[in-house]
């Protein structure tokens, strides 16, 4: 946090400034407050795992991104306080001082969890990670430093052709961050059990006219065989578990819609 000192310079150089364009003082929120709670999928606390902080300080629509890592006690737990910065903040098109803030958990043996949409800080954040057979870490690529990417999670997204809209890739892990949860909340309603969720990708396609009607069809599955086609189409086959499930993530357009949710998952015995 900047010094008194620091703030009398910056009302100084707001004053000097007002002759060439409106200008004040604020003190944004820099870093937010959090608690973080770090658990495996069968809810036993994570020690070791670490939630790295992404801070964007915008100037406009222009951002710069720093990251800043924290690692999770015996309890699984991570706390940090919230921060404030003096800024001079100019009304004009860049002359904006705000900040925002993203999430990425990572630890060796699981697959990295990236979190960028809504994340709600002033609630405590529970986050449960699976094993990966593979090295998966946070990345903040240079084309979009503000959204932490995991390339094995990405990787669990399989767009199928001939969706009714033109998706990107920002929808389907916007569906991501919170289809578990919804998952296992409707399989406990029916007395489902699901497989590890560490065993599921995601087929998907895009239903309705993207606009008032907006839903994203998702088929999960736990396998397939090597040389079947994924973006071509859904693959299910014969199975006595939990393997094969359909779910459809129902989108928000407009204020007079029912909020974002997902349908009840239906297990899919099998089809063609």
């Amino acid at each position: 946090m900047k010094s008194p000192r620091s703030l009398r310079a910056l009302v100084a150089l707001a004053a000097a400034g007002t002759g060439l364009s409106a200008c004040y003082p604020s003190f944004p929120r820099s870093r937010p407050e959090a608690r973080i709670y770090v658990t495996d999928e069968f809810g036993a606390p994570l020690a070791g795992a670490t939630v790295t902080l992404g801070t964007m300080e915008w100037h406009g629509v222009v951002g710069q991104n720093t990251t800043r890592d924290f690692v999770t006690d015996r309890e699984g737990k991570v706390e940090f306080d919230g921060e404030r910065e003096w800024a001079v903040q100019v009304l004009l098109p860049d002359g904006d001082v705000r900040y925002s803030w993203t999430l990425c958990f990572s630890k060796p043996g699981f697959e990295a969890i990236p979190m960028w949409w809504e994340i709600d800080f002033d609630q405590p954040i529970e986050v449960a990670m699976y094993p990966s057979a593979v090295t998966s870490r946070c990345e903040w690529p240079e084309s979009d430093s503000y959204t932490p990417r995991a390339k094995e999670r990405d990787a669990r997204w399989i767009e199928v052709e001939g969706g009714e809209w033109q998706t990107d890739r920002g929808f389907a892990m916007i569906v991501d961050h919170s289809i578990r949860a919804a998952m296992q909340a409707s399989a406990r309603e029916q007395g489902i059990k699901l497989r590890s969720w560490s065993e599921y990708r995601f087929q998907y396609q895009a239903r309705g006219d993207g606009l008032r009607d907006t839903r994203l069809f998702v088929h999960a599955i736990c396998r397939a065989p090597a040389d079947f086609d994924l973006n071509e189409a859904f693959f299910s086959e014969p199975d006595d578990s939990a393997c094969f499930f359909d779910t459809t993530y129902v989108s928000q357009g407009y204020t007079d819609q029912p909020k974002s949710h997902f349908e009840p998952l239906q297990v899919i015995a099998a089809t063609g």
